[in-house]
């Protein structure tokens, strides 16, 4: 699998263990499923190679999204989340956080209805254990 698959699987399965819902920016959501958190790789660099493996850099987005009255909900989650993300680990890679995840919170007008979101970005490096 590659890492960035890996990576992604890892921080989905974390976020779904704390009861919160996952989708990918693609998939549509159900009005009744909020709060959620939508996962999104932003970038996925080779940054390095060593005799047998690969680094890379990876830079996720996370939004937690929830109704309009769910502010400290969202938050809670959010920090619930950036707290997990620094746990992550992925088999058959050394999995290191790199800096630490930020925060920004807005309110969503976009669409018909007003929604609050938190979004985090969070940067990964990766290692194929095999150099070590």
């Amino acid at each position: 699998m590659p890492p960035s698959v890996a990576l992604y699987s890892a921080i989905v399965k974390a976020i779904n263990n704390l009861g919160v819902d996952t989708y990918s920016v693609s998939q549509d959501i159900e009005k009744k499923s909020l709060p959620i958190c939508r996962v999104q790789l932003l970038s996925s660099n080779s940054t390095g190679q060593f005799l047998n493996a690969r680094q890379y850099e990876h830079s996720f987005q996370l939004d937690v999204v929830t109704d309009q009255n769910g502010l400290e909900q969202g938050l809670t989650i959010a920090y619930m989340i950036m707290r997990g993300l620094r746990k992550i680990s992925v088999d058959g890679f050394l999995t290191q956080i790199n800096g630490e995840p930020s925060l920004n919170s807005m309110v969503d007008s976009s669409t018909n209805r007003i929604l609050n979101r938190q979004t985090i970005r969070v940067n990964y490096d990766i290692i194929e254990d095999t150099a070590f």
